[in-house]
């Protein structure tokens, strides 16, 4: 009598779990958007411009250890949120300059860019809650990408090196980190 108590108690223990769990939400990024994103970002305009930019190029660099090879899922999903939240917020700030004296981009995939990056950062909000901490090198680098925004010289090569960048964290974080999307 005492084993069948014991025996229907484990079990209701373990039902309990697995509704536990089965309720809880998964914590990721769907991989189909951050490809789409990564698609619009790499077709928006040029390719960097090497020679124009130069001078400017070592005063913005990413901060690449994020994505080392050792990285598991939670720190590149976390590398990946914490670089659209910082290009979000450089958006935010300050005003893209397109056309004759401007950049050669696209406005309509700027805007799908942007779009599909709100819905990353939104859908992926868990994941800056997330160990591990916030790397600081993410804050100097788009501290950098400002300082390069508020000069009119300079201004033009700033939203390049951001394009390059974040177009290297979305397509690292896509390649190394395939299997950490929700396909």
């Amino acid at each position: 009598m005492w084993t069948a108590s014991v025996a229907i108690v484990v079990v209701l223990q373990l039902h309990s779990v697995h509704v536990m769990t089965a309720t809880v939400p998964a914590c990721g990024l769907p991989g189909n958007v951050v490809l789409e994103a990564q698609n619009l970002l790499r077709d928006l305009g040029p390719a960097f411009p090497v020679r124009s930019c130069l001078p400017y190029n070592g005063n913005a660099t990413f901060p690449r250890r994020a994505f080392t090879n050792g990285t598991q899922c939670r720190q590149a999903l976390r590398a990946l949120h914490e670089s659209l939240q910082g290009a979000e917020q450089v958006f935010e700030d300050y005003d893209v300059a397109l056309g004759e004296g401007g950049l050669a981009w696209d406005r309509h995939m700027l805007d799908d860019f942007q779009n599909l990056q709100n819905r990353l950062l939104r859908e992926g909000g868990c994941v800056s809650t997330t160990t591990p901490p916030p790397d600081p090198g993410m804050s100097a680098y788009f501290g950098n990408v400002s300082a390069l925004l508020q000069q009119q010289e300079s201004a033009t090569c700033g939203w390049s090196v951001l394009r390059r960048d974040v177009l290297w964290v979305l397509n690292t974080a896509l390649h190394r980190h395939h299997s950490c999307f929700s396909w």
